[in-house]
């Protein structure tokens, strides 16, 4: 790496010695109808292919020879201009637009570029400096709230968190309902997004539904994201350095019990010095009654049993104020980029690397990703090669324990964040270490960092990606294009458990939790493939006032993927984790999988006077996941859109509309959601079979319906643009429904068939939805001064239109990280929103009040699980802003959600402990129901007949009402699931290119400070995490799991520089 800098600056070195004898022109290219600069435009020497771009504020710097007298300015969309320099050093240039010129291209299915005026369908497009705005890691975060009817969901806030990227809602009921990735051609895993190096993207644009996205098959019934990464794009050679540096620290807590202390029913407002729950007294500075200590005078009351030497730690019986945050660490991220780029209009290539290093907030959790790029493409006459080849790899180390949970069910008056040290039994004084497990205060929960260090996940996976493309054209109307892509992963990892032994004290002290550790440890081991190929032939021609353009093609992809797992679940030497180092036997797995898919297609594009365009598309594809009766399935797709301000002269000739269209869409595309060999019964190892401990192979209990089809998604959808005030204001409107139906369940069966589960076609679901894109700049002036903003909304309304016959409900439920996952469950139900959220509730009478056991005053269960809403969003919006003036640039995104419920899990734990604030708004004193009534005897019918309570309090209002009685209720830790968020700010500097110039090295200089989620607003209910997280990426969504990690703002500082 060192070798390859020295070689550029010294290339630079010697490029600026030969060019001594030249002057150096500087200047500024905007765009004379609006005053805005123009980045990207061309700019070369007359009658040589030496030349520059302008940069992101339109601002250029060029040497040339003494003997130069014309430079010329070219930019799509533009009339090219040729400027006499003269004796000038300094000259700004205006460019016109040339109305003639094509619109803005759009990358489609299959790359297939159209002008964005002929598409009759919604497509989103984000751009490099607007994703990279904030300086964010990971391409999918950096996508929220930037387009409509986009909606990325992620599991946690950890140092590498998984992703979920959906498009417009759902389609199918318990299959896959994420977006294909695409990248550059390539088809490639869902989470090959994460690792993918945002800076090396030069756009994204979003196929939002089965309309846009069915010529790449049913892995597209989703809708699509289409990312095109750099290509060599100005004449010299470019090279930049950026370094980004920031630091992550919690931005929110839960609201905690601040009242109360250690103790327990059983010794009711009795301080307990070993307990991990907090029913005990009032936090004082006076006498304590300890159960242990009698009654305990002065400031500091001894925690914890007596320790080996008679000792026990002794501190003050008041709450620590910010105690759990100081737990955790400021997180820390240093990201390095450089790429080089150079190309002019036959071709170029663009090289790029990355090392970005992080250290989480959770102690001990880090992350690392490294990797490159190669791109280049070239053109020869009609022949044009492209070819791109990156490898990402990514390094974890991260916990397997519930820290966050463990932190916060921790006492306010333990510092805990003093017992990270716990691995000496003693101090260096002699004295004896409170941290280490044998004298830890706690009997029942452990040191919460002794439970993340011994127990631990070391991952790594590495991401390739390549593909090459060649096109020739044959003639002025024919052309060829073959394109293949390979994607190959690795993962390997570790997870171990730690050793621990107790001393013989310890054990014998009464500590509950002093049981010895045996240790265990896992590895893993898998890969997957894919190799994509598509010939394509195309035909164009123009005829009269028609134009058209048909391609026909071929599609062959196929999967291999591998995964080998092995375990042993008792070590012999503490510390080594090698799976030779066990006593017993390993456990051992192996699967493997291959399918492959044929498709055939064909795109048709006809054009009458440039404003009325009809697009059809059709594709048919064999897959080898389904039998042969049912593999090849057939889907078709059309599209209108009609221009009205090229087909209206009033329209084409005003000053107020500068451009509207009118699209119309339906498709109907194919959906396999069943992976290889899942319609085969199989066999299954199971101890114990065929008797005793011996080990056998049994079937597995789900049948399959070996005539499975695909599910089918029919689609409609209509919208419109319009542009006003030569574009300073531009709207666009979209509405959407789509059906899918032949859904892949499964579902009950009764056992006396041999089974309990069937999977079969059944069930049908509706997804209707509506977006807006607002697109304004109120100032615009020309002097510098710029003010663009940008909203957009979604609406989605998801909806179950039937399940099986005699079916009405489905549990999507599949927790883990959750203590009681009956309490709270998603399901899919006939006739409601998709999916829904049910409950154990309370027992109401026919006014909604909640019905009290008559002599404990305690809630009544309702036998019936309640419905509480919906878990996905209905209401997305996001807004943007972005004031500029001269280098001077102020950016912002804030996004709200809503609409929703979701469940916390980490509610359920801290209503245990007695450490959710809830729990102490009666002031642990007996309380008589809110909105409560008891039955008082029964009407002549048998109906019951309840009153209005006013007598009966709770029987206790302690742990015995808190735990033991409403943590049983899942209503209580179900809230809205809305926020609003501001996602990114930046603000940033390009220093002037006249004082870059005197450097002689430095063509652009960008200072930026950044931050991320740097402010969440939350309903006044949700008292307990960010509603954004989930347990799963899976359809289940609306669960926070105890494993979550907290939530975080990001603060950093980016340097870039240009060579």
């Amino acid at each position: 790496m060192k070798k390859i800098l020295l070689v550029c600056l010294k290339f630079l070195l010697c490029a600026g010695y030969l060019f001594a004898q030249d002057r150096v022109i500087t200047g500024k290219v905007t765009d004379s109808g609006d005053h805005t600069p123009l980045p990207g435009v061309n700019i070369l020497i007359k009658g040589t292919n030496r030349g520059t771009s302008t940069d992101s504020n339109g601002k250029f710097q060029l040497s040339v020879p003494n003997e130069t007298q014309t430079l010329v300015f070219s930019f799509i969309g533009f009339v090219t201009k040729e400027v006499s320099i003269g004796n000038n050093s300094a000259i700004d240039v205006a460019l016109d637009s040339d109305v003639h010129s094509l619109q803005e291209v759009v990358i489609g299915a299959l790359g297939i570029q159209r002008q964005s005026k002929e598409l009759g369908y919604s497509v989103g497009k984000v751009k490099s400096d607007e994703l990279n705005q904030a300086k964010a890691l990971n391409a999918a975060t950096a996508l929220s709230g930037k387009v409509a009817g986009l909606q990325v969901n992620t599991i946690n806030n950890g140092v590498n968190p998984s992703t979920r990227i959906v498009l417009r809602g759902n389609r199918s009921l318990v299959g896959d309902n994420q977006a294909l990735v695409v990248i550059d051609g390539v088809q490639v895993p869902q989470d090959a997004i994460n690792y993918l190096n945002p800076n090396d993207i030069e756009s994204i644009n979003v196929l939002k539904g089965a309309n846009a996205a069915a010529l790449y098959g049913s892995s597209a019934s989703n809708g699509a994201l289409i990312i095109t990464t750099k290509r060599g794009a100005t004449p010299e050679p470019r090279i930049t350095f950026t370094n980004t540096s920031s630091l992550e620290s919690i931005s929110f807590m839960p609201k905690f019990n601040d009242r109360f202390g250690g103790g327990t029913e059983n010794y009711s407002r009795i301080f307990v010095p070993f307990e991990n729950q907090s029913y005990g007294p009032e936090y004082t500075t006076g006498p304590v009654e300890s159960s242990v200590d009698g009654a305990v005078e002065g400031t500091l009351i001894p925690v914890g049993r007596e320790l080996e030497d008679g000792t026990r730690q002794k501190i003050p019986y008041l709450p620590l104020k910010d105690e759990r945050r100081k737990a955790f660490d400021v997180g820390r991220t240093t990201q390095n980029d450089f790429s080089i780029q150079v190309g002019d209009k036959s071709g170029g290539f663009f090289f790029s690397l990355q090392d970005v290093v992080t250290k989480g907030v959770l102690p001990g959790d880090e992350y690392r990703r490294t990797g490159g790029r190669f791109n280049a493409d070239r053109t020869y006459k009609g022949l044009k090669a492209g070819f791109n080849l990156a490898y990402s790899q990514v390094a974890t180390n991260t916990t397997n324990s519930n820290f966050y949970n463990n932190i916060l069910n921790t006492p306010s008056y333990i510092p805990i964040s003093t017992y990270r040290n716990w691995r000496d039994y003693k101090n260096a004084d002699g004295s004896l270490n409170y941290a280490n497990p044998n004298n830890y205060y706690n009997d029942y929960f452990d040191n919460p960092y002794f439970s993340k260090d011994i127990n631990r996940n070391s991952n790594r996976v590495g991401y390739l990606t390549g593909g090459f493309d060649l096109s020739y054209q044959a003639t002025s109307w024919l052309s060829f294009a073959y394109r293949a892509g390979l994607t190959y992963n690795t993962y390997s990892g570790k997870n171990w458990s730690e050793k621990f032994t107790y001393t013989d004290f310890a054990k014998a002290s009464g500590k509950y939790n002093a049981k010895d550790l045996a240790g265990s440890a896992g590895d893993y081991s898998a890969y997957e493939s894919q190799i994509n190929t598509d010939f394509l032939i195309t035909m164009k021609k123009n005829i009269g006032v028609f134009s058209g353009t048909l391609i026909l093609g071929n599609n062959i992809r196929q999967k291999t993927s591998k995964y080998v797992n092995a375990g042993i679940s008792s070590l012999v030497i503490s510390g080594l984790y090698n799976l030779n180092n066990l006593t017993g036997q390993p456990t051992a797995g192996e699967s493997n999988f291959t399918s492959r898919l044929l498709g055939f297609y064909g795109d048709f594009t006809l054009g009458y006077r440039d404003f009325l365009f009809v697009h059809a598309s059709a594709r048919e594809d064999v897959t080898s996941v389904l039998a042969p009766e049912n593999r090849s399935y057939f889907y078709p797709g059309v599209d209108v859109s009609l221009v009205l301000s090229d087909m209206i002269p009033a329209i084409k000739n005003s000053n107020t509309i500068t451009y509207a269209k009118l699209t119309a869409a339906a498709t109907k595309v194919g959906g396999v959601n069943v992976g290889p060999y899942e319609l085969q019964t199989v066999f299954n190892t199971s101890g114990g079979f065929p008797y005793g401990s011996l080990p056998g192979f049994t079937y597995g209990n789900t049948i399959k319906d070996p005539l499975l089809k695909p599910e089918f998604t029919t689609s409609y959808e209509v919208g419109g643009e319009l542009g006003l005030f030569n574009n300073r204001v531009n709207l666009e409107l979209a509405y959407y429904s789509q059906k899918t139906t032949n859904q892949t369940v499964s579902i009950d069966i009764s056992g006396t068939t041999g089974f309990s589960r069937a999977t079969i076609n059944t069930g049908a679901m509706l997804n209707r939805g509506y977006e807006v894109t607002l697109k304004g700049t109120p100032v615009n002036t020309s002097y510098g001064l710029k003010w663009d903003v940008n909203l957009n909304y979604s609406y989605i309304d998801n909806k179950i239109l039937s399940l099986y016959e005699g079916l009405d409900e489905i549990n999507l439920s599949s927790y883990y990280g959750v203590v009681n996952s009956s309490l709270y469950q998603v399901f899919a139900r006939v006739g409601e929103q998709y999916p829904i959220m049910k409950v154990v509730a309370y027992k109401r009478d026919p006014q909604g009040r909640v019905i009290v056991d008559a002599n404990t005053g305690y809630p009544v269960k309702d036998p019936n699980l309640k419905s509480m809403g919906q878990t996905n969003p209905k209401h997305r919006l996001g807004l943007s802003t972005t004031v500029k003036y001269k280098g001077l640039a102020l950016s912002a995104l804030a996004e709200y959600r809503g609409g929703n419920v979701v469940a916390h899990g980490l509610a359920e734990t801290m209503w245990f402990t007695g450490l959710a604030g809830p729990t102490t708004n009666y002031g642990r004193e007996r309380f008589i129901f809110p909105n409560s009534v008891y039955q008082s005897g029964s009407n002549a019918d048998g109906t019951p007949v309840y009153v209005e309570n006013k007598d009966v309090a709770l029987k206790d209002g302690g742990l015995g009402a808190w735990d033991s009685n409403l943590r049983n209720i899942g209503e209580n830790f179900v809230t809205s699931g809305a926020f609003w968020k501001l996602r990114e700010v930046s603000l940033s500097y390009d220093l002037p290119t006249a004082l870059l110039s005197k450097t002689k090295v430095l063509k652009t200089a960008k200072i930026s400070l950044v931050g991320r989620n740097l402010l969440t607003l939350l309903p006044k209910a949700n008292v307990y995490t960010d509603p954004e997280f989930n347990n799963t990426t899976t359809n289940a969504v609306g669960v926070n799991a105890t494993y979550i990690t907290p939530p975080t703002r990001t603060y950093g500082f980016s340097v870039s520089v240009g060579l």
